[in-house]
């Protein structure tokens, strides 16, 4: 019962962000707010699989903004090559995203605490570094993308009320894998290995395993974010893999609240739409949304998913 209302409500939450874009836009007859809601519904992506491991694993990554310079740089790489097709790009990038989670998971599951973030820290900062230092790449310029990945006959890429939905389909079925996956039998062994691997692994479990399925599995659908960040700019660039954007997607995960289903899609609208409008009055934004980021925390419990708790009856105890 739980269950059902929670993905009932998940797709109302949804529903109503992916609704946002297009009646902002409409009422204040500027489609570029739809750009606005596009890098929020991306960074939903990206917050919810960082969210799958640190919020349901216990697993505090410190570089998971590599997976988004990964699936940056795959679909630059390909658009540049015109192999602009879906069913190949997004192929690729998971593939290669899934690569490199699997080559950091396999040393950074080795560890623990405080080891373990500055080793995904490190080990993120060398992609950003060989990124930086590749003329192939464009270097710390960056490569350009010229051309959108193509999806069906009768869609135009550059077209902002086709690109808008494509965006906005491929983030639903994103958030609601996650909300499978965490929700599922794997979900509650990544949860049972976070609080107490010594009696997960009495009870059969093999928890390095679980840990590393987990850890790969957030890569790949960072990794789809990444592809279409890369869209969304144009343009793939060494700072979508710096530890800044790291640091960025761990304050909407703490914004919108650790460990709840849809905290990771609160929390990167409320970043994003924050950004954008204090950002109009000055660049030094950050100073003004840091006291914002203290009182959710200090005031809300579980961020802005245990605030929409509060405001809606009996919503907590729903569980």
């Amino acid at each position: 019962m739980v269950g059902s209302y929670r993905m009932i409500e998940g797709v109302v939450v949804l529903a109503a962000m992916v609704a946002a874009g297009p009646v902002v836009a409409l009422l204040s007859g500027d489609v570029y707010q739809l750009a606005v809601f596009e890098r929020a519904l991306i960074y939903a992506v990206a917050a919810a699989s960082l969210n799958m491991i640190l919020g349901f694993g216990g697993m505090v990554s410190f570089g998971h903004a590599v997976y988004l310079g990964i699936g940056c740089y795959a679909t630059g790489i390909l658009a540049n090559a015109d192999i602009l097709p879906i069913w190949i790009q997004l192929p690729v990038v998971m593939a290669a995203s899934a690569l490199v989670a699997l080559f950091i998971g396999l040393i950074v599951l080795r560890t623990s605490g405080v080891y373990f973030i500055m080793i995904t820290l490190a080990l993120a900062q060398i992609f950003y570094y060989l990124a930086v230092s590749s003329s192939y790449f464009g270097g710390d310029d960056g490569m350009v993308i010229y051309e959108r990945t193509t999806l069906l006959w009768g869609y135009d890429p550059f077209d902002s009320w086709h690109f808008y939905f494509f965006v906005a389909g491929i983030t639903v079925l994103c958030i609601l894998l996650v909300n499978h996956l965490v929700r599922s039998d794997f979900g509650r062994r990544l949860v049972a290995c976070r609080e107490n691997p010594t009696r997960a692994t009495a009870l059969g479990f093999n928890v390095f395993a679980v840990r590393l399925v987990g850890f790969v599995l957030a890569g790949v659908i960072c990794g789809i974010a990444g592809f279409l960040l890369a869209n969304q700019a144009e343009f793939a660039t060494p700072g979508y893999a710096s530890w800044q954007r790291s640091g960025e997607l761990l304050v909407i995960v703490i914004l919108g609240g650790v460990g709840t289903r849809f905290g990771p899609v609160y929390g990167a609208f409320a970043f994003v739409l924050l950004e954008s409008v204090l950002a109009g009055y000055t660049t030094h934004w950050p100073i003004l949304f840091g006291p914002f980021l203290i009182c959710v925390v200090m005031f809300f419990h579980k961020g802005l998913a245990g605030l929409v708790d509060r405001l809606i009856p009996g919503r907590a105890r729903a569980g």
